[in-house]
Formats: C-alpha cells, structure tokens, sequence
C-alpha cells in the first residue's frame, strides 16, 4: 500500500519524465515550459477519496494556504495531506504531509518539506532550492547534501501547479518541466491527450485529458504512469487521477472543493 502515496502531483503531481538519462534545461532543444498566470490562489481546497483496485483505502488534501515568504521572496504555501482510512490503517497506516513553497511571480519552487508515516517506515527531509546561485540544500537524516540545479526547477508538488498555470492547453502537445527529485534533475513531460466530458459524484464536467511517465518515485506515485483528467477552464482543476501500479491502479476522485476567484499574474524573472 506504498503507493497510496501517488496522489501530486500531483501533482502532479510530485509526473512525467523521459526514460533516459536526467537532463538539464540547457542541455534540452525544445522549449521549456513557462508559468504565465496563476489558475489557484490562497483559499484552495481540494479534497479526494482514493481507492484502490475499486476498493476505499483513504483521503487526500491539497490547499494552498496564505501568502507567506521565503529568503525575501512571496510565496505560496502549498500543504498536501494523505492519510489511510480504518480499515487500511489496520495493515499499513499512511499519515503523509508534503508542504511546498511556490514564488508568487515566478511560479517555481523555494523549499519543499516531506513527513511521511507509512507502516513502520518515517522519512523527513527539506529541499531548499537557491534560485540565484542554481542550487538544491536537501537536509535529510541529520545529512546535507547539495546539488547543482536547472533555472526555474520546479519540485514533484510544485509541478503540478506549475502545469495548470499554463497558458494554454493543446490537444497533443507536450509539456516539458525540469523538476528536482531523489537526489537528481529531470525532464517532465506532460501530454495534453484529448477533451473528454466525464461525470463524479460532484457533477458533469468539461475537461482536458492529460498523461505522466512518471520515472522516479515522487510525490504521489511510485514509478508508473498517471492520467489526469483537468477542467477545461482558467482553473484546471484535478477532478479525476488513474494511476497505474504493477497490481492494478489506484485512483482519486475530487470529493470537495474550495476554489477562490484566480490569481492572474505576469510572469517575472528572478530578481
């Protein structure tokens, strides 16, 4: 039941990645991708139901919480929350919190802080991303380690959001983001497969079809592939998430949600 832990990310939401070696942007030919507008805001909330094979096994929370800052920059805290129900809980109980911390102008990450409770395993770690100078601080198990990153690189929370600040969808189009994750540097990929109509509990809904390889093990799904399916609107809203394991898939239904007018901001360069 590890993989309970799929739902970023995901965020994509933690996506997509080649399948080859990790790559820097400027080692990429093809254009990366850009915030442009911000389709959230503080006030969001976004709450799941997820099931496994059909069967209930927990709750997820996305929220993005009041404007904040980090090393003199404005921030938007982003807290994601997953935890097992009773019945689950019996055999391998989930109690994960993932708080990411997203620039206002820029749309990409400053820091990144992991608590994950899965069975009998504890994992803590905080990434602290140095825009300027192109660097990741990861402090993990009393150890800090450094790595060189790409401008602009998002986290495996992050790029999720990151994704449904875009400008614009298009059918067939891919998605490319550098995100830092398990100690490297990828390429994302995104791809905007289709327009679907699909109906949950909470209605009838107009949206984009949109699929990850996911290569690493992220945010909110071990290695695998997830199909998102976002609201064809200004707020791209995740109402539905198919995730594919080696035994069957897990899946994420939008059961709530709490959605503020959108935040609608030009994009910045570092300053």
């Amino acid at each position: 039941m590890k993989t309970l832990y799929f739902f970023f990310f995901l965020v994509f939401f933690s996506l997509p990645f080649s399948s080859h070696v990790p790559l820097f942007a400027s080692e990429i030919s093809r254009d990366r991708a850009e915030s442009t507008n911000f389709a959230y805001g503080p006030g969001e909330r976004l709450v799941y139901k997820l099931s496994y094979l059909g069967v209930p096994a927990g709750s997820a929370v996305m929220e993005v919480l009041k404007k904040s800052s980090v090393r003199g920059r404005s921030v938007y805290p982003v807290l994601s929350t997953v935890k097992s129900n009773k019945f689950v809980s019996v055999f391998y109980p989930v109690r994960d919190r993932i708080e990411t911390f997203i620039d206002v102008k820029g749309g990409y990450s400053h820091r990144i802080e992991v608590k994950q409770r899965q069975g009998r395993k504890k994992r803590d770690k905080v990434i602290d991303f140095d825009q300027v100078r192109h660097r990741a601080t990861q402090f993990k198990n009393d150890k800090i380690e450094t790595f060189q990153i790409p401008p602009k690189v998002q986290d495996s929370l992050s790029s999720l959001y990151h994704f449904r600040s875009q400008a614009t969808f298009e059918v067939g189009k891919s998605t490319f983001i550098d995100v830092h994750e398990s100690n490297k540097n990828w390429e994302l990929e995104i791809k905007v497969l289709n327009r679907e109509t699909i109906t949950t509990a909470l209605g009838t809904f107009n949206t984009f079809k949109v699929k990850a390889y996911v290569r690493y093990e992220g945010i909110f799904m071990d290695k695998g592939d997830v199909t998102l399916w976002l609201t064809d609107d200004e707020r791209r809203i995740p109402v539905l998430i198919k995730t594919k394991i080696k035994i069957g898939s897990i899946t994420a239904v939008l059961e709530s949600s709490e959605v503020p007018t959108p935040t609608y901001q030009a994009k910045a360069d570092i300053q």
